[in-house]
């Protein structure tokens, strides 16, 4: 067996040298170039949603005033800017074939509505997030959607008797913990870093659910169902 000689073995530690000092200089130059960069980018996709407006007008000191005999209706009462309109909304839907099935319902009654489209702000965030990161922020953008779906599942099983007042308020605390584990998953992660725009939007949810879960919560000319639907507008739209 033939043995390297030191000149084979100092060309070949030369050799290698040189492969991993070329392989640094390039991936420096691409980085320095942008062609290669470990910035990642976090966002949440823009969504669409059909609100069933009971009324609009320029003024939305008119609308609240009607606000609080569509609540005792199981309505959300909720007063908001769309279309360069006010409108008095009772209900948000995911599908717009839901939102025109109780408009018909509405019309039968004798009720007149329209529904008006909205859509939710996207978010977008970059920078050198790891792995576990992407994965906190990910489940933060889709706080806000998840939070509104199931608060809408809850409000649909207590208006078709499903659930009872006293059951669906037991479903809205199990919403809060869960909400509250991704916030703190956040504050961890994230506690010392400016993410204000993550933050302002978890308070807000936290604030509505908080309100919703107040057992010293009295209203008699609101129901249950109409503050679930007034909280989860507020949600999407607030």
């Amino acid at each position: 067996m033939k043995k390297f000689s030191i000149l084979s073995t100092l060309l070949i530690f030369f050799g290698v040298c040189c492969c991993v000092s070329c392989g640094w200089f390039f991936s420096n130059v691409l980085i320095s170039t942008g062609l290669f960069s470990t910035t990642t980018t976090v966002n949440n996709n823009q969504q669409q949603f059909y609100a069933i407006s009971m009324a609009s007008n320029e003024s939305a000191q008119q609308l609240e005033s009607l606000s609080a005999s569509l609540q005792a209706q199981n309505g959300a009462g909720f007063v908001c800017q769309l279309d360069n309109k006010f409108h008095l909304i009772a209900s948000i839907y995911e599908n717009k074939a839901d939102a025109e099935h109780v408009k018909d319902n509405l019309q039968n009654q004798g009720t007149a509505s329209e529904i008006v489209t909205v859509k939710t702000s996207q978010i977008k965030l970059e920078g050198n997030f790891s792995g576990e990161e992407k994965t906190v922020l990910n489940d933060c953008l889709k706080a806000k959607y998840q939070t509104f779906k199931k608060l809408y599942d809850v409000a649909i099983s207590l208006d078709t008797a499903v659930l009872d007042t006293t059951k669906a308020k037991l479903e809205c605390n199990n919403i809060y913990s869960g909400f509250v584990t991704t916030k703190a998953n956040f504050e961890t992660m994230f506690g010392n870093k400016d993410l204000q725009i993550i933050s302002k939007e978890l308070e807000s949810i936290q604030s509505q659910l908080s309100k919703l879960i107040a057992e010293d919560y009295v209203c008699e000319t609101q129901t249950f169902s109409s503050l679930i639907k007034l909280s989860y507008c507020k949600i999407l739209l607030g």
